[in-house]
C-alpha cells in the first residue's frame, strides 16, 4: 500500500507542480479525414474505430495524452496511405493509456494502436483485413512505404481478443514500410499481445513490453523487419489460455503463399540485443500460470533470428516447431542459415518436467497454440535432417561457433533487480560481475584461460588468441555481428554486449529511464502539458545515483546561455533545498546535492533554464 501510495502523490505532484491546469477532452469519433494536430494542452478520447485516412497527416504533439473509451473499445487506426506523426520527447512522452480512473485501469480497456501500410505481406492476395473488426486493409508492394513516426510513446491496457485469431493488440504493425520510425514505445498490460507485426518491412529499436496477456512480439505474415534493443518484462501471474510467450512466430497458415517449396515469403525477422524476463525467477518453481509455454516458439515454417539477447525464466527457452508439410518446413530455416540462434544467454529455464533442460526443445507436427514441450521429438525419426549441418536442436544450440552460453538459474546473469517484489520497475543492468561484462577467466568456448585480462567494457571485442590472449577482450558471452550472423546489416549497432543494456556506471546506461511507466494502473492522469513546458533550451538533465542515500550529483546540458535554478521540492509542492541560482553558458554542467538532511521518501528535482522547466523524480532511501 505504501508504494501504491507514494507513486499516486508522486505523479499527482508532477501534474500540480509543473502542468496543472484546466482542460477540456476532445472526443474523437469515425474518420481524420483532414491534417489534424492534436496538443498538450487537450486531452483526446477515442470512442469506437477512429480511422486516419488515405492521404491525411495525424501530428501529436509531445506530453499529449489520449484515452481509450471503455464501452466502445476505441481504437486508433492509421489506414493505408495515411500518416501518424507521433514525436514524443524523453521528459514529454506520448501516452495512450485508459479512459478509467487510476487504480481501475485493466488489461483490454480499449482497442490499441494499429498502423496499416503498404509493404509486402505473405497472404495469397498481397492484402489482408485487418483482425479485431475494423474495415482497413493492409500490404501492397512497397517495402519502403512511410506510415510516420512513433517515438517516445507509451500504450497502456490496449488491446483486446475478441475471439482466437481476432484481436486487437497494443501496436498493432500492418504491412508497415521501413521508411516508418518506430523508437522508445513501451507498451503496458496489453489484454493481447504488445506488438504484432502482420507482414512488412519496419524497423524497430528500444521497445518495452510489460505484463502482457498473451504473447510479446507475435510475427506473421512475412514479416521481415530487424529489432534492436527490447524488453520483457512478465506477471507471473498473467497468461492467456492461448499459450503466452515473449516470441510467437508463424509463417505460414491458410490463405498465405505456399511455403513448401520457397522461403523467399517467410516471417524472417532478426532480433538483437533483447533482454526478455519471463514469469518464473527459480526454475524449480510451480507458482506460475501454467498457460506460459516458451520464451520463443517458432512454427509453422517461420525463420526468425534470435541474436545477442538475454532470455531468462520460461517453462521453455527455444521451442522450435517443426510443423507439418502443409505449413513448410521450420527446422529447414535452420539449415539454411535463416533462422539463427546464436550468441545469447539463456537461463533459468523450468525443469520441473521432462526433458530436464528446457533450453531448447524441438517438436513435431505442432503448430498449435499449446505445443508440449514435455519430451523432444525423436531425432533419428522425426525428419530431423534438416537441422544438417547440426544433428539435432542441442547440437546447433551448443555449437561453440554459435557462442550461446546456458546456466540453470537465472541469477547466473547477474541482473541488478529483474524480479522485483517491492515495486513493478525492474533494474536490467547487469552487474559488473555478469557474464555479459566479465568472463570470469573463461573464454567464449567456456575454457578457463590462465592469466586471461578481465573484459574492458570500454573498448571493442577482440577474440584475437595469440601471443597467450594478449590482444583478447572479451566478456564470456560474447556478441556476433560478423559476416556469419544475421544481424550483420547497417541498421544494427555493433555492441560489445548482448542484452539491451551496458553497465558503464553512467546514467545513460538505462534507456528506458525517464520516459517509461511501470505502474500505469496508479499514475494520476488529470492533467495535460502546458504548451509553454515543452523543454527548449535544457538539451538533457540527469540525476544520479537515483535511488540516492546521502549525495547525488545533477547533470544539466544546456544549447543556449540562459539564468539556471535548480531546486529540491517536496511532495507538497515546497522548495526544501536550492541547488543553484545563477548564469550558466551553453554545454554541459554538473551540481553536487548534499542529502544528508533529507529523510526517506519521494522529491523533485526542480529545473529552470530561460522559459524551459523540468522536473526529475528523486528517491532517497536512508
Amino acid at each position: 500500500m505504501k508504494k501504491l501510495f507514494f507513486t499516486s502523490i508522486l505523479s499527482f505532484a508532477l501534474a500540480s507542480i509543473a502542468n496543472a491546469q484546466s482542460f477540456t477532452t476532445v472526443t474523437v469519433k469515425d474518420s481524420i479525414s483532414t491534417n489534424t494536430t492534436w496538443t498538450s494542452n487537450q486531452q483526446y478520447l477515442l470512442k469506437g474505430y477512429v480511422y486516419v485516412t488515405n492521404g491525411t497527416t495525424l501530428t501529436i504533439e509531445p506530453g499529449t495524452i489520449i484515452r481509450g473509451d471503455k464501452s466502445t473499445k476505441g481504437a486508433l487506426i492509421v489506414e493505408r496511405g495515411a500518416k501518424i506523426m507521433a514525436n514524443g520527447t524523453k521528459e514529454h512522452p506520448i501516452i495512450f493509456t485508459s479512459a478509467q480512473k487510476e487504480g481501475n485501469r485493466s488489461y483490454g480497456d480499449w482497442g490499441g494502436v494499429i498502423l496499416c501500410g503498404k509493404a509486402p505481406v505473405n497472404w495469397s492476395t498481397g492484402e489482408g483485413q485487418v483482425e479485431g473488426g475494423p474495415r482497413s486493409f493492409y500490404g501492397g508492394t512497397d517495402a519502403a512505404d512511410n506510415s510516420g513516426k512513433l517515438s517516445y510513446v507509451r500504450i497502456e491496457f490496449g488491446g483486446v481478443a475478441f475471439s482466437p485469431n481476432n484481436e486487437v493488440n497494443g501496436l498493432t504493425l500492418c504491412g508497415v514500410g521501413n521508411q516508418t520510425q518506430i523508437d522508445h514505445i513501451q507498451i503496458a498490460y496489453s489484454g493481447d499481445d504488445a506488438i504484432e507485426f502482420f507482414g512488412g518491412t519496419v524497423n524497430a529499436k528500444y521497445l518495452v513490453a510489460q505484463a502482457s496477456w498473451d504473447d510479446d512480439f507475435d510475427t506473421d505474415n512475412g514479416y521481415s523487419g530487424m529489432v534492436q534493443y527490447g524488453v520483457v518484462v512478465r506477471d507471473e501471474s498473467a497468461a492467456d489460455v492461448s499459450g503466452s510467450k515473449a516470441f510467437e512466430s508463424d509463417s505460414y497458415q491458410s490463405g498465405t503463399v505456399d511455403g513448401k517449396s520457397s522461403t523467399s515469403q517467410a516471417t524472417q525477422p532478426i532480433f538483437s540485443n533483447m533482454t526478455i524476463v519471463g514469469p518464473i525467477a527459480n526454475p524449480a518453481s510451480t507458482t506460475y500460470n501454467p498457460y506460459y509455454v516458451a520464451g520463443a516458439h517458432i512454427r509453422r515454417g517461420s525463420a526468425l533470428s534470435l541474436v545477442n539477447s538475454v532470455l531468462v525464466g520460461f517453462p521453455c527457452g527455444i521451442l522450435l516447431d517443426e510443423s507439418s508439410s502443409s505449413y513448410g518446413s521450420t527446422t529447414a530455416n535452420i539449415g539454411a542459415n535463416l533462422l539463427q540462434i546464436r550468441s545469447n544467454v539463456i537461463a533459468g529455464m523450468s525443469n520441473n518436467s521432462t526433458p530436464a533442460n528446457k533450453s531448447i526443445v524441438y517438436v513435431k507436427d505442432g503448430a498449435r497454440s499449446l505445443t508440449s514441450t514435455t519430451a523432444m521429438a525423436d531425432s533419428a525419426t522425426s525428419g530431423n535432417t534438416n537441422f544438417s549441418p547440426y544433428s539435432g536442436p542441442w547440437n546447433m544450440l551448443k555449437d561453440p561457433a554459435n557462442l550461446n552460453v546456458l546456466f540453470n538459474l537465472a541469477q547466473d546473469v547477474k541482473l541488478t533487480n529483474p524480479f522485483p517484489s517491492s515495486t513493478p520497475t525492474p533494474d536490467l543492468i547487469p552487474l559488473s560481475a555478469s557474464p555479459i561484462l566479465y568472463n570470469s577467466g573463461k573464454n567464449y568456448l567456456g575454457q578457463t584461460i590462465s592469466g586471461l585480462k578481465a573484459f574492458d567494457v570500454t573498448k571493442p571485442i577482440n577474440l584475437d588468441t595469440t601471443g597467450n590472449y594478449a590482444n583478447y577482450n572479451a566478456p564470456q558471452v560474447v556478441p556476433d555481428f560478423g559476416a556469419n550472423s544475421r544481424a550483420n546489416n547497417a541498421f544494427f549497432d555493433k555492441t560489445n554486449y548482448v542484452g539491451a543494456f551496458t553497465n558503464t556506471s553512467s546514467s545513460s546506461d538505462n534507456w528506458m529511464d525517464s520516459w517509461t511507466n511501470f505502474d500505469p494502473n496508479n499514475t494520476f492522469y488529470e492533467y495535460v502539458l502546458a504548451v509553454n513546458d515543452v523543454k527548449t533550451n535544457i538539451e538533457s538533465a540527469k540525476v544520479f545515483p537515483n535511488p540516492a542515500t546521502n549525495n547525488a550529483v545533477v547533470n544539466v546540458t544546456l544549447t543556449e546561455s540562459s539564468d539556471l535554478t535548480i531546486s529540491i521540492v517536496d511532495m507538497t509542492g515546497k522548495k526544501i533545498k536550492e541547488v543553484y541560482t545563477g548564469s550558466n553558458v551553453i554545454g554541459a554542467h554538473s551540481y553536487n546535492v548534499d542529502l544528508t538532511d533529507l529523510t526517506t521518501g519521494l522529491y523533485l528535482v526542480s529545473i529552470t533554464s530561460g522559459s524551459a522547466h523540468q522536473s526529475i523524480k528523486l528517491s532517497v532511501i536512508k
